[in-house]
């Protein structure tokens, strides 16, 4: 079976002008390379923020122990003040309740030492909740500096975390949108090239369908008429006038030559044999299987009909009209050797095609 048939293979053996193929869409080609160094500029600059985010991080980490230390410092001094309140509370409602106690003491004391002595002590009480009254007022201005220092604090980490956030946010927005914009442009690009391609493919059909027709050839003949082999050598070629390369093998491992004719040329037996047909198989669609006395099998597909039925063939022959029925993008003629039978060795037929002055 022939190997399906590709665009790319063929190189005409005559002279036919090829247009190249223009770079497609260099102005979209131009956008996505935009694009793409838009792309990677934002995802610089998110990267930088969030550098700048995790720095700022550490910061509020160490930020944060600093408050947290004011914090259990104002704890403190709360639970202080509260006891220096108590003892202020205690001085003041005793001051109010004992005022003239000196002199009552030392006046109705049977024992002047005694009341000496009291009268120290209570002095001594009262500067002690004096001093208590002072160190309430220190600790309640040192608890207001401190709960301001902390207020302010919070409020410029705030800040400063709730600008950061926005930055990589916007950061984040302007990535999505480059990389939805880039995403556009590529496949944009994808479809312009595959209409240039198309667009290509197409150009080439139509240069092989003109040189086709220029080369027309008429069929009025029935089976077993013989068409006397012009170069008088044992092989004859398969059709006349034929546009053909070596296109065997490569890429697609393809087994023949595509040998390019106008649709019903006539294809001859190019050896003495006996011919078989299968039509409609595959890729080959209408085939013709010339078994030739020399012990190998001559393979032609594409053909747009068969000539006669299965029978035994003189060289020269016309065994089918050529056409483009199974897997094939213009008229022409596959044909292969192979060597031995049917299901022998493929060889290139182009030295032999050649030889013969095909």
């Amino acid at each position: 079976m022939p190997a399906p048939r590709r665009f790319g293979a063929l190189v005409l053996g005559i002279a036919i002008t090829l247009i190249p193929m223009t770079s497609v869409h260099a102005s979209t080609s131009d956008d996505l390379a935009a694009a793409r160094q838009r792309l990677a500029d934002a995802r610089s600059a998110a990267t930088a923020a969030a550098a700048d985010f995790a720095a700022a991080e550490s910061q509020y980490a160490a930020l944060d122990n600093q408050i947290n230390a004011l914090e259990a410092k104002i704890d403190a001094d709360k639970a202080r003040a509260a006891t220096l309140q108590d003892a202020a509370r205690r001085r003041a409602v005793y001051a109010y309740t004992h005022a003239g106690d000196d002199i009552d003491l030392i006046v109705s004391s049977g024992d002047a030492e005694q009341a000496i002595r009291r009268t120290e002590l209570l002095s001594h009480a009262n500067q002690k909740d004096n001093t208590a009254v002072k160190q309430l007022a220190a600790v309640t201005a040192d608890l207001r500096a401190d709960e301001a220092i902390v207020k302010t604090q919070r409020a410029a980490q705030q800040k400063v975390k709730d600008e950061l956030d926005a930055r990589n946010r916007d950061l984040q927005a302007k990535v999505t949108g480059a990389q939805q914009a880039a995403n556009n442009l590529e496949a944009q690009l994808a479809r312009e090239q595959a209409a240039a391609a198309a667009a290509e493919a197409g150009r080439i059909a139509a240069e092989r369908a003109q040189l086709a027709a220029s080369r027309s050839g008429t069929f009025t003949g029935g089976a077993g008429q013989i068409i006397v082999n012009p170069g008088g050598g044992s092989f004859m070629c398969p059709v006349a006038g034929a546009a053909y390369t070596d296109d065997f093998g490569g890429p697609r491992g393809h087994p023949g030559n595509d040998l390019f004719v106008p649709t019903g040329t006539p294809a001859v037996a190019v050896k003495a044999g006996s011919v078989f047909y299968m039509a409609n198989d595959g890729a080959g669609g209408n085939e013709a299987y010339l078994n030739a006395n020399d012990g190998n099998t001559y393979f032609y597909a594409h053909l747009s009909q068969f000539v006669g039925a299965p029978r035994s063939v003189s060289q020269g022959e016309i065994v089918g009209l050529t056409g483009m029925t199974g897997n094939a993008s213009a008229p022409h003629l596959h044909f292969e050797i192979r060597l031995g039978g049917v299901n022998g060795q493929r060889i290139d037929p182009y030295p032999t095609l050649r030889s013969a002055g095909c």
